[in-house]
């Protein structure tokens, strides 16, 4: 769910935002994150909105969200800052998509994460650490043990279908709400954990329950 940039700056824009850049102040990075400091989201606006001050320019931004499901069948969401001088064009600039999380502290979590990083990128703030490449957010790296784990759910399925009685297959899709169809490799390879674990469990017990050793 990767929006597109749409940039459509006028001159009078550019040279706003050029003048923006020049008195742009980079943020104090305050707080104290799993690989270094970084600069929270009211540290990113305050910059944002001195800059906007200091260089007297006409420029004011709002921040969008966009959800829908990525390619495992989770919903997450992607930030979108629109950048709106008083002329009356803009410019979008999208944040990276992230998960929105199970819970409500987990998505408000995200949502911050994905409006800061969002902010950023729109204004060219440097809101982190220097890593040199060699590290990656506490966020991506959940993300990946998380699509690792799925990936390893989805491996035990394609090894369990393979035993299955083949009058079974429909009926085991049809508990995760799938038609036998789905039984390809690119369509299992597209499941979430929760569906995949689903398929798995009801294979085995087709198999047990046809006595197949």
């Amino acid at each position: 769910m990767i929006t597109r940039n749409e940039l459509n700056p006028t001159p009078e824009l550019n040279a706003d935002l050029a003048k923006m850049q020049m008195n742009m102040v980079q943020p104090t990075k305050t707080k104290n994150g799993h690989f270094g400091k970084y600069a929270d989201l009211s540290d990113i606006d305050n910059a944002v909105r001195l800059a906007i001050k200091t260089s007297n320019v006409p420029i004011t931004y709002t921040q969008s969200i966009i959800e829908g499901l990525n390619a495992n069948g989770k919903r997450e969401m992607q930030v979108v800052t629109n950048i709106i001088p008083s002329s009356g064009e803009f410019m979008q600039v999208e944040g990276l998509p992230v998960e929105t999380g199970s819970t409500p502290q987990q998505t408000l979590a995200n949502t911050t994460y994905a409006r800061r990083g969002s902010l950023a990128s729109a204004f060219g703030i440097v809101a982190d650490d220097d890593d040199d490449g060699q590290s990656i957010t506490a966020l991506k790296q959940e993300q990946i043990i998380q699509d690792q784990m799925r990936k390893a759910i989805i491996a035990k399925l394609k090894e369990v279908l393979k035993n299955a009685p083949k009058e079974k297959v429909p009926q085991i899709f049809a508990t995760a709400g799938m038609t036998e169809k789905n039984n390809n490799t690119s369509d299992l390879d597209k499941l979430s954990a929760d569906k995949a674990s689903v398929l798995a469990g009801a294979t085995i017990f087709a198999i047990n329950d046809a006595g197949i050793q």
